[in-house]
């Protein structure tokens, strides 16, 4: 959400509609069952080792954009320590309160900003930011401009306490076609046997 591009585009749109498939439905059950053995947003967790663990970053190409690389520049220098603590504390809510149904992304381009900051700020209490519902976490991020060409190649060096996640596999059902049924075989006819000849 980094406003890689102008946002609401390009990688911003697709780093936002990844963040709220993570964090919704089968994968957000995913992710529940996988923090009863990893607290992933603790403090022994970076926010970019996570997001690279998860897929959560542009996979798409952007002519003259590094799209990914950028992403993970912003999580690790441009990030304020604050914002990433607070992102990592509603994330930790999420995962162990099931009231919580998903945790919806957005980012707001905003020159008056001097840098980026959860709305309405980075020191309110969990409450303030959930729906009028209270079912769902809104993680909506301010940013002052887009991003410079600055980047980094992902963390691959683990965290403390690393442990695979069991994402849910994709079960595919091989389409039947008219005609591919079960082939029903033809009865063979019934071999008639010789008649023997009476010998008189």
């Amino acid at each position: 959400m980094g406003a890689l591009l102008p946002v609401g585009s390009g990688p911003d749109k697709e780093i936002v509609d990844r963040l709220n498939q993570l964090f919704s439905g089968t994968d957000l059950a995913t992710l529940r069952r996988h923090h009863q053995r990893e607290k992933l947003f603790n403090d022994r967790h970076r926010l970019g080792r996570v997001a690279f663990r998860i897929g959560a970053y542009p996979v798409q190409d952007y002519p003259g954009d590094d799209a990914k690389r950028k992403w993970f520049y912003f999580l690790h220098h441009e990030l304020p320590q604050a914002t990433h603590k607070k992102i990592k504390e509603i994330l930790t809510d999420a995962m162990t309160r099931t009231s919580i149904r998903a945790v919806k992304f957005s980012v707001e381009e905003n020159s008056v900003a001097n840098h980026p900051h959860l709305f309405p700020s980075d020191i309110e209490d969990l409450p303030k930011y959930l729906n009028l519902a209270g079912n769902t976490y809104l993680v909506h991020l301010v940013v002052p401009a887009p991003m410079s060409d600055q980047a980094e190649d992902p963390p691959t060096d683990p965290d403390p306490d690393e442990q695979s996640i069991a994402w849910a596999k994709l079960k595919l059902k091989r389409p039947v076609f008219r005609g591919q049924g079960k082939r029903k075989t033809a009865k063979k006819p019934a071999k008639k046997s010789a008649k023997k000849s009476k010998r008189y």
